[in-house]
């Protein structure tokens, strides 16, 4: 099945320590997270951020987005 010519990216429902989250990738950027806004101070303030993902090493060495 052919790529949606709309479509930019993916995006997957994650959950950390009970906090949920998504995870994925945008064409063009790369590795992305989104957040629910936690201080989020009126109406015009955005309900979600989105991050560029970095890589982070666990201490047992493995590696997570």
């Amino acid at each position: 099945m052919p790529k949606d010519p709309n479509q930019i990216g993916a995006l997957w429902l994650k959950e950390k320590n009970g906090h949920k989250y998504l995870s994925g990738i945008i064409d063009g950027i790369g590795p992305v997270v989104v957040f629910h806004n936690k201080k989020k101070q009126s109406e015009k303030s955005p309900d979600y951020r989105i991050l560029k993902s970095q890589k982070q090493e666990r201490q047992a060495g493995d590696e997570v987005f």
